[in-house]
Formats: C-alpha cells, structure tokens, sequence
C-alpha cells in the first residue's frame, strides 16, 4: 500500500507541475514570437504635401532597415505598414482606423501633418495605441491625448518667438497670410497673440483655403495696410511659393517673416533669389555632426539626393529607434511604452539630446535662420 501510495504521489506532482500550478513559467514578451513587429506610418504621400511624407518615409526606412539587419528586436523583425494621410484630418482617420482596427498595430509613426495627427488621436487614444509624430506642431495636440507624443516642439513656441524677433528687429505693424489647415491656424493665433502681448499691431488678417491658388483678393488687402512686416503661414511650400511670387508680382515690399515650411533646403537650391531676405524659425539642431550625420550621408549614397526636410527626417529615424527599444524592453504594452516616452530625458538622438515632457512634447531650441546671399544663415537662437 505504501508503495502504492508514494507511487499515486509521484504520479499527481508531476501532473501538477505539467500543469504549470508549482513551476512559475516566464511571461514570454509579446515581441518573442519570430514574427513581425507591425508598426504603422501616417505620412501624406499624395497631394501637396507628399513631399514630407515620401522624405519622412525614406529616413524611417533606414532606420528599420538597420536595426532588421542587426536581428530586428529581440529576434523579431520590425514592419513598416505605411498609409496616406494625405495631410488632411477626413483621409487620415479613414488611415488610422484602418492602422488600428485592421492591421492590429500598437504604435504609429505619425502623422506628419498637425491635422493628420489631430484627427488619428481620438482613435488611437481610445484603443491605447501609441501616435509618435516628428513633425506635427500644433498647440492643440499637446492635450490631444495620453498616448500622443511627438519629437518635435509645439508651435506655442515658434509663434512667439517668431513675434519676438520682429518686434525686435523694429517691426511694429504686421499682416499674417495663413492657410486654414490646423498646422498654419496654430501658428497664426500664436503669432497673434505674441505680437499684440508686445505692443505690435495686427494690420490684417488674412486666410486661404488649401484649394486656392490665386491670393491677390488677400494681397491687394494686406499691401493696402501697408504693414512693416508680413507673417507668412502657409501649410506646403508649393503654396508658399505661389504666395511670394504673387507678392513680388503686387510689388509688395514689407519685410517677410514665414513659418519653418519656407525654409526648405531644396526650395532654396532651386530658387534662392526668390527667398532672400526672408526670416524664419525652425528647431534647432546640428545636421552635419553625429547620429544626423551619419543618416544624412546614407541618406544621400541610396537616394542619391539631398534631404528635404532634415529636422523631420531625423526625428522620425530617432522614432524607430525609441519605440524599438522600448519594444526590446517591454514588448507591445502601449502603458509600459507610454511610461518610457514619458520618461524620456536627454537621449542622444539623430536630432541631438531629445527629453519628452509631461504633455508628451519634445524639449527643443529654436533656431533663428534669415537667408542672406542665397544661404540659409543662423541669426540667433531661442527657447
């Protein structure tokens, strides 16, 4: 009997342990599986403003490609599923539910446009999934959501310190020509407001829908008032372009102040006689030292160009590389991966040290560019 019994007893620990009661089996991490790690893009790529997109992409590629070639994350290879936003809140909710609901994804990259961003939060938000943008400037998504966050300051700042430098350098009396889209309309109330805070007078105020392209109703108003200093706020630079041209054309002579869209690289190159002159704010970083560096010179071996949009191409390429780290550390547990992005302070990023705050925004200092002799030269800096 007694050798029955021990038997039975033997017999039932085993049993027990096959059914995981005594031995305490590890939490395989969710990224552990060998299979792909689905992360979403939400970039325009059709339309005006496909040009940040198509750059955007690019440098975010790189970077997957990079980190896949060293294994992937934990074994796992990283995937890249890319939809259009178009730059426009009815066309990148349409890609962010299908990002969320059908693809399953945890994390997107993007969007690019403010309005891409502001119009994909309340759906990523309501599913917990992390919206990490490098572009978008918004004020308004500093409080869009938990699980927002960008590689990018906030346009509060832009706007202010744009209104700062002018009242500075002397200019009084200004007109603001800014396209109704949610990117240019923070930038025009923050300007605004700075500029009235500091004793400057707001002439006129003009706007335009994206789907114009004649603005001399708006320009024959705003040469009428005669301004020291016009605040150009445009969403693409095709737009701003067709602006400045019809403004040369009205022989409109104030100084001109514009957003960070007309001080693109290539716009320059192409044209730098158009631009001279003009005044702009951006986010201040070293593109010729370190991790930037060493993006951009891949950047242009493979695409045999030169990057069009460097801040936003090397914040979207640090975005690969945080949400994979976080990933390595703690899987697709979009509260562990919102707790890292919080947590965020001084990582030595392609776009320099980078610390999130407590609204999920970069910290960031500004660069005060003016373009003189066809080159785009700092004047000051700012925070």
């Amino acid at each position: 009997m007694r050798t029955i019994k021990f038997t039975f007893i033997i017999l039932m620990i085993s049993l027990l342990a096959g059914c995981n009661i005594f031995v305490q089996q590890p939490v395989v991490n969710n990224a552990l599986q060998n299979q792909p790690i689905k992360i979403g893009l939400l970039a325009p790529m059709t339309g005006d403003a496909a040009e940040y997109g198509v750059n955007v992409e690019k440098a975010t590629r790189i970077a997957v490609d990079e980190i896949n070639e060293k294994g992937g994350i934990n074994n796992s290879k990283i995937e890249i599923i890319l939809e259009d936003g178009k730059c426009n809140p009815k066309d990148s909710a349409t890609a962010a539910s299908k990002l969320v609901n059908v693809d399953k994804v945890k994390v997107i990259l993007g969007g690019i446009c403010s309005g891409e961003t502001l119009a994909a939060a309340p759906i990523t938000e309501a599913a917990k999934v992390i919206l990490l943008s490098p572009s978008a400037t918004s004020p308004d998504i500093t409080n869009a959501g938990d699980y927002v966050f960008r590689t990018i300051p906030s346009d509060a700042n832009a706007g202010r310190i744009s209104a700062q430098t002018a009242i500075k350098n002397g200019l009084k009396k200004a007109a603001v020509l800014s396209e109704n889209t949610d990117y240019a309309q923070g930038l025009r109330r923050v300007f605004k407001q700075s500029f009235s805070d500091q004793n400057g007078t707001i002439a006129e105020d003009q706007t335009y829908n994206p789907e114009e392209t004649e603005f001399r109703t708006q320009i024959l108003k705003i040469k009428n008032a005669n301004p020291d200093v016009i605040y150009l706020d445009p969403q693409t630079q095709q737009k701003g372009q067709l602006i400045l041209k019809q403004l040369k054309e009205a022989g409109v002579t104030s100084k001109l102040y514009v957003n960070e869209v007309l001080l693109g690289r290539e716009l320059l190159a192409k044209s730098p006689a158009d631009f001279e002159g003009i005044i702009g704010v951006e986010p201040k970083f070293d593109d010729k030292a370190g991790k930037a560096k060493q993006l951009f010179d891949k950047y242009r071996e493979q695409y045999k160009a030169e990057p069009a949009f460097p801040y936003y191409m090397a914040a979207n390429y640090d975005n690969v590389y945080l949400i994979a780290d976080a990933v390595s550390k703690y899987g697709l547990d979009t509260d562990k991966i919102r707790d890292y992005l919080y947590a965020l302070k001084d990582y030595d990023g392609a776009v320099g040290k980078l610390t999130i705050d407590e609204n999920g925004d970069a910290i960031v200092g500004y660069s005060i560019k003016q373009i003189i002799n066809g080159s785009l030269t700092e004047i000051g800096t700012a925070s």
